[in-house]
């Protein structure tokens, strides 16, 4: 039996939460580009809702989905069944440094920060030597992360509307706001968000709080944890239209693989 972890109270409002973070428009199609054109057996780490491993699943490609939490992979199983693709998606309930794959893999992606969620460098180090592990000879790893700006985190410390909706089953509107709280020295963030459930009168009737614990990597800490775990970096991108990276990119796009045998020997 799995324990409880970040995400499952995070299942109700994962849909609302991804469509109003920009990032996801831009990750999209760059993700489902590099799990189509991958021969072999493609595995999403940190699957969520099944957003982009789904809309692969609709072009015909197999993908294995990965993520500790047990609401959200019932979220991704109940939209894959929707689309029609639930066939072609294999979910495992486990974490980033304990999973078990049927046969070593030809591509491992960790999408939408989803790193960050292994919160010391220790965690990241475990995460990435067992994902080295779990790949083919050859096979590839890529992963993205933001560029951390302190001063606008310093600047943006403040409770913010992250989004407006209406819940389906009740017919109520929901409010939901979001705070960050920074530890720069650890490099870690909690998240701490809230919906505010509203009346006909618009008087609040519920409040629900969930919290997520987070942390940053600068792109030289990234680089050394990859090259240090025994990856060959082929590229780092300034964003998910394969630009090359500059100091001042939004993201850090990773792709990095495995040797093959012989440059392992």
């Amino acid at each position: 039996m799995h324990k409880t972890v970040e995400y499952d109270a995070f299942a109700d409002i994962y849909d609302i939460w991804v469509e109003t973070a920009p990032v996801t428009k831009r990750n999209l199609p760059f993700y489902v580009e590099e799990y189509l054109r991958t021969a072999g057996p493609v595995v999403e780490l940190g699957v969520g809702n099944g957003r982009i491993a789904i809309e692969a699943a609709r072009q015909g490609k197999p993908v294995i989905g990965v993520d500790s939490s047990a609401e959200m992979l019932k979220l991704c199983r109940e939209r894959a069944e929707t689309a029609g693709v639930a066939h072609l998606l294999t979910l495992i309930q486990a974490d980033f440094r304990d999973f078990v794959l049927p046969e070593p893999a030809q591509l491992i992606a960790i999408p939408f920060h989803t790193i960050g969620h292994l919160v010391t460098l220790d965690d990241k180090r475990a995460g990435l030597r067992h994902i080295y592990g779990q790949l083919a000879p050859g096979g590839r790893l890529i992963f993205d992360h933001f560029m951390f700006d302190p001063e606008a985190a310093r600047r943006h410390s403040t409770v913010s509307l992250r989004g407006e909706y209406t819940d389906a089953a009740t017919g109520h509107d929901l409010l939901l706001w979001e705070i960050v709280r920074y530890d720069f020295e650890a490099q870690r963030m909690r998240i701490i968000t809230w919906t505010d459930e509203l009346g006909d009168d618009g008087v609040v009737i519920r409040r629900k709080y969930r919290r997520l614990s987070f942390s940053w990597l600068d792109p030289q800490q990234a680089r050394a944890l990859l090259e240090e775990t025994g990856f060959e970096v082929e590229a780092l991108y300034g964003d998910f239209d394969c630009r090359l990276f500059a100091e001042d990119s939004p993201e850090q796009v990773w792709v990095a693989r495995r040797p093959n045998m012989r440059s392992e020997t």
